[in-house]
């Protein structure tokens, strides 16, 4: 009902600026009539009885006629306010009663914004998902935090070679990668014209405009297949792997 006390407030403030215009109007008009007799009645002797009637008529109208009209006016103003105030709640039940009523399970729609912005929440959590399953099965994250320099170059490497056959495991089992490009690395290439600047970068001497004759120097990667688990809503996105306490 917000809508209908907007309304009320700017249509009575209209109505009565309105009505009191007219008011206004009316009174000054009639006024300036009784001046007017008065002035032509001034020439008659002062003891006419006519003039005595016709004087006290005048004050008369002058004492209660313009303050009956402000009254009345207002009284005016007040019913108009009220029947528009009326129509337009009539108006607007009728407008929701013609609307189909929101199920239960129903969503409200989402703005664009609202939909980029939910979208960016789903692939970040999609990429912390990633990570959590690297940190599950091959600690990735604690070797990336670990302090190598304390370590001998074959403790490193024997701990690499664990950690990436863990990790190429979880990433056989959830991501699926291609090579952009079908040609090894440091063979040459035609990149043809219309081809998608995000999958391919040019770097070197790069003028003119396709096709472009070059040397991969890396073959790309995309995912040809994601079959990620099911995210949970239950639980923190940001946790990528929960703290281990043992119990003693």
């Amino acid at each position: 009902m917000d809508v209908v006390k907007a309304y009320s407030g700017r249509s009575f403030f209209w109505i009565l600026f309105f009505m009191a215009l007219l008011g206004v109007m009316i009174d000054g008009l009639l006024y300036m009539g009784l001046d007017f007799i008065m002035i032509r009645l001034s020439g008659l002797p002062p003891g006419d009885a006519g003039l005595s009637e016709v004087t006290a008529l005048l004050e008369m109208v002058r004492q209660y006629y313009m303050p009956a009209t402000a009254g009345l006016l207002l009284i005016v103003t007040l019913l108009l306010w009220l029947c528009s105030r009326l129509s337009l709640v009539k108006l607007m039940k009728k407008y929701s009663a013609a609307q189909p009523p929101e199920k239960a399970g129903d969503t409200p729609k989402k703005t664009p914004a609202a939909d980029r912005r939910a979208r960016q929440q789903h692939e970040q959590r999609l990429f912390l998902h990633l990570l959590s399953s690297l940190q599950r099965e091959g600690r990735l994250i604690d070797f990336f935090t670990e302090e190598l320099d304390e370590y001998d170059d074959e403790d490193i490497g024997a701990a690499v070679r664990d950690i990436h056959e863990k990790c190429k495991k979880a990433m056989d089992k959830y991501l699926k990668t291609e090579a952009i490009v079908e040609k090894e690395e440091d063979e040459d290439i035609t990149v043809e014209p219309g081809f998608d600047p995000n999958a391919i970068k040019l770097t070197g001497n790069v003028t003119g405009e396709p096709p472009f004759k070059g040397v991969v120097r890396h073959r790309g990667w995309k995912a040809g297949k994601i079959d990620m688990p099911a995210l949970s809503g239950d639980r923190d996105p940001a946790i990528i792997a929960p703290a281990e306490v043992e119990i003693l």
